[in-house]
This record gives structure tokens, sequence and C-alpha cells, in this order.
């Protein structure tokens, strides 16, 4: 079998999987023929090019990563092992939390999200804060690990006003809103805040908060991102300012254009834009370098 070793060296936590001769061993005592390739994020680096003729993908990075690597790979017949080497690695946490007593050395089947034609593992929103998964650098990230986002949240305090028409399954809602998060995972930006999550039931959640007004509206904005992601929720929840609620298929139609932080990674969205989840899309075997040194 031959075996690729794929590090994207920009992400938070790399370095040391870059140096480990013997992850390299282990791997090639496990498969025979591994070939390892370092890529930095701004690299025209062609995942699906790249791991042409290879039967194993060993995945490090963060969650950018392998949202890329899915989409990369959504047709093809290659077994994907994710090493987390981010700084938050939502979908990764989101997966150890998890019961895994029924899966095999680690292995999961996922339900993704696809938010107009473009796969996503754990999150696809736009409003407040969510520049923050795409606008911090590099280099950054690998020096400041956590302290960059939240330097970033300072900055992306603000009151968005996105005019939109929401359609969830067989609800509707219409306003003006602060943040529009559809959500495939319990962690978002480190916040466990989605306990409704169930891995494979073919159903995302969507959280929509309205834009507050008047010359409080910062502090107002305070509650209600408090209410959502530090009290968290555990069922459906629907009030005048927030709205919470399962869904398999979800379209929104905007008055313009917004960008979407897509698993960490920038998305501008049309007018008219269609959500769907699918079910068991996904297939993952998350490890770490440890497990294959123990094989």
């Amino acid at each position: 079998m031959k075996c690729l070793l794929l590090i994207n060296s920009s992400s938070g936590n790399a370095d040391g999987v870059d140096g480990d001769k013997e992850l390299i061993a282990a791997l090639t005592k496990a498969y025979g023929i591994v070939h390892k390739k370092v890529y930095k994020a701004e690299d025209r680096f062609d995942i699906a090019k790249e791991s042409e003729g290879y039967d194993i993908l060993v995945l490090c990075g963060g969650d950018g990563t392998f949202n890329y690597a899915i989409n990369a790979l959504r047709d093809k017949n290659i077994e994907l092992y994710y090493i987390p080497c981010g700084t938050f690695n939502d979908c990764a946490h989101t997966l150890k939390k998890l019961d895994s007593a029924n899966t095999q050395r680690g292995q999961f089947k996922l339900d993704l999200g696809e938010i107009n034609g473009r796969l996503f593992s754990y999150v696809a929103a736009a409003g407040s804060f969510t520049p923050i998964g795409y606008l911090p650098k590099s280099k950054h990230k690998k020096v400041f690990k956590r302290l960059v986002y939240y330097l970033y949240a300072f900055k992306e305090y603000k009151v968005h006003r996105i005019n939109a028409s929401v359609k969830a399954d067989d609800r509707s809602f219409e306003g003006c809103y602060t943040l529009i998060m559809a959500v495939n995972s319990r962690y978002v930006f480190g916040f466990n805040f989605n306990r409704l999550f169930n891995l494979n039931d073919g159903k995302g959640q969507l959280l929509l908060i309205k834009a507050p007004t008047g010359p409080l509206r910062l502090i107002k904005m305070f509650f209600l991102f408090f209410r959502a992601f530090f009290i968290g929720f555990k069922s459906e929840y629907e009030s005048e300012n927030i709205k919470f609620v399962s869904f398999r298929r979800c379209l929104i139609r905007l008055d313009k254009p917004q960008d979407f932080c897509v698993d960490g990674e920038r998305l501008t969205s049309g007018l008219a834009n269609e959500i769907c989840m699918h079910k068991e899309r996904g297939r993952v075997i998350l490890t770490g370098t440890k497990d294959f040194l123990s094989k």
C-alpha cells in the first residue's frame, strides 16, 4: 500500500509532526511505501492531484485543511487519517467527545454539510465574529496560538445587519440578523454550545441572532451571544431575538452577498443560498502520532 503524509506547515501546531522521524518509520512499517509532502497555506496545493495513486492519506492540519481535504477527496476512494494540528480543531474536539465505543481504531462516519456546492464538516456562518475564522494570518497563529483569535474578537465586536429570508425545512424566518450560522458540531471557535448535535442523524442546527438596534446595541448583542454560546442549547429554542432549530435543508435568501466562514475558510455567498446535510457522507479516522507509534 502507498501512504501520503501531508502536512500543512502553516497550521498552528504542525511543526512537531513535520520533524517526527518516528512517525515516518511507523507509517513505513504499517504501509510499506510512504511519501511526505509539506506545504504552506498560501501555496497552490492540489490535494486531489497530489493524492492520486495513494491508498492512504494521513492529513496533518487544522479545520481549514480538513475542509480542503474532504472537498478534494469527495469522489475518491482513499482512506483518510486526520491528525489535528490546528489552533481550535473544532471538528476533532467534537469527535473526541463522542462515545466511540462502536468505532474501529477511531474510525467515524460523519454527516457533512454543503453550502452552494462546498462541503463543510462543522460550520458555515456569516455575520458577527465569523471573520476571525479566516482573517488571522498563519504566522501569527503559529506564534500567538489562541490569543490571536481573542485579539481579532475585540476587533470584530460589531453588529452586522444581514437582511435574510430563511426557510429551514418547513419553518420560515425573516428579519435582520447579526449572525446566521449553520452548525454540524458541538464546538464552534472553542465554544461547546451545541448539545443538540448528533454525529450522524442527517441533521444540522441553524442559529439566527437578530441584529440589535439603538444606542445600547453592543450591550444587547453581548447578552444575546452569551445566551447562545456560553449557556448553549440542549434543545431547539425560539425567542424574539434567537432562533435555534434543527434542519436537513435550508434556503437563505439575502439582499446582498455575504462572506461566510466555512470551516475557517472564506466563501462569498450569492443572493440565493442552499445549505443541506448529507447523512454519513464523510469517513475519517481520527488519530495522533502516538497511535501510529503504538502499532
